[in-house]
């Protein structure tokens, strides 16, 4: 692989270059639910703000400087250069798109053999981003650009890490740690989907591959490139369904 390439896939992955290509998606969803009157809040991002309350803090702005916060201490512990690689944003937009185009596919996968087995127009994959966003406009778009960014911070950032730490702890082999969190932390995530809708097994198991991949994402690209195409993916469902 050419040198720039191998820069490039590096680069592209440290902390600090992550949390400048995160930080314009955040931006874009506190503010705009601040303009708004804050009434589209992702789950994840509820549970995070009621994990901190229950700690005793309240401040609006903490879970969001808490997220960079995570993203400096990662890199500073990291001991990498304190360098921006501004080159290295395009790519990761770029990335974000095809990531995002895969799990629309998966999607599409899923809704054509659901309607082909139930033979019904509304199928169960749909009617979870549905529930969410009964019409397209900016507030609805705003909460997925929130699922994206609480979603991946609360099981990919967070979760997903601390389950390989401790799979690890226990000597296992280091293939199957990963494998094995990958696993439990999906099956968490399709779980959290599952709160307070109508379950059944086809949506379940889609809402774990998309887990899957997500956490693959995460894990190979990084944290913003995963932020990003979960975003993306929910924007391109919410406009086209």
């Amino acid at each position: 692989m050419p040198d720039s390439q191998t820069s490039y896939f590096h680069q592209s992955r440290t902390p600090l270059n992550n949390l400048v290509f995160y930080l314009p998606w955040l931006i874009v969803y506190e503010i705009g639910l601040w303009l708004s009157g804050d009434p589209y809040r992702n789950l994840a991002d509820i549970w995070l703000r009621e994990l901190l309350q229950w700690a005793g803090f309240s401040q609006h702005l903490l879970l969001p400087l808490l997220s960079c916060a995570v993203l400096l201490g990662w890199h500073h512990i990291s001991k990498l250069k304190w360098r921006v690689d501004w080159h290295c944003l395009p790519g990761m937009l770029i990335e974000c798109v095809g990531y995002a185009i895969v799990l629309f596919g998966v999607f599409q996968i899923q809704h054509l053999a659901l309607k082909a087995i139930y033979q019904i127009a509304n199928d169960p994959v749909a009617a979870w981003i549905a529930e969410e966003v009964s019409s397209t406009n900016v507030h609805h778009l705003l909460s997925m650009i929130g699922a994206g960014i609480y979603e991946e911070l609360f099981f990919r950032l967070l979760l997903l890490p601390v389950v390989i730490w401790v799979l690890l702890r226990i000597e296992l082999k280091t293939w199957l740690a990963y494998g094995l969190a990958v696993t439990v932390v999906s099956l968490g995530f399709a779980a959290a989907h599952s709160i307070g809708v109508e379950q059944d097994w086809f949506t379940f198991v889609f809402r774990f591959f998309v887990g899957a991949i997500l956490s693959v994402v995460f894990l190979k690209r990084g944290f913003g490139v995963a932020v990003g195409a979960h975003a993306l993916y929910n924007i391109a469902v919410a406009v086209l369904y």
